[in-house]
């Protein structure tokens, strides 16, 4: 009997071993899928999709040098693996075109802690993007699009900035000290 109940433990023990090493190789797996997404961007209701193209120079007006022809684009934040709750991309159905939303430029989206996210505009729908923030904002829409307000989303402000044209250019307003 006792030799039995050996060989029953060993069993347990063995597969315990295995399952380790199986939830092992998953989290692995895992880590590896976070090393490789990339975002897409459909015109045409998803018939097709097609990597999104990165601005052509930084807020600054320093060139990105980054070409979806050598697989570097613009890679959006969503709701997976947001741990810092950026804010998701955004548009509203009265503000026709233009979308709001935090990113990184690069060959894939990158979730490391300190990786550099910046915040992107586009005012024709998705097709072109212009970055105007190298931090990450959270925004909102107002007059059908002819407002856009934005303030630092993940560390503390006493001000707001907002545009009157679409994102052209921006005024910062002190709102407490």
């Amino acid at each position: 009997m006792s030799s039995g109940a050996n060989q029953s433990k060993n069993q347990r023990l063995t597969s315990n071993s295995a399952a380790k090493k199986a939830n092992r190789g998953e989290l692995e797996q895992l880590e590896a899928f976070d090393q490789k997404i990339k975002t897409y961007i459909s015109h045409n209701k998803g018939a097709s999709w097609e990597l999104i193209r990165p601005p052509e120079s930084d807020m600054r007006g320093k060139p990105t040098n980054c070409f979806t022809e050598d697989g570097c684009s613009l890679h959006l934040q969503m709701y997976s693996n947001n741990d810092q709750m950026y804010a998701p991309p955004y548009s509203q159905e009265s503000a026709v075109g233009i979308v709001m939303a935090v990113g990184s430029v690069g060959d894939k989206l990158d979730f490391d802690k300190g990786a550099r996210k910046g915040t992107f505009l586009s005012r024709d729908g998705g097709l072109t993007w212009s970055e105007i923030a190298k931090i990450p904002l959270i925004y909102e829409f107002g007059d059908h699009g002819g407002l856009l307000v934005a303030a630092p989303n993940v560390q503390s402000t006493t001000q707001v900035r907002y545009s009157w044209n679409e994102g052209k250019t921006w005024t910062k307003l002190k709102v407490s000290d």
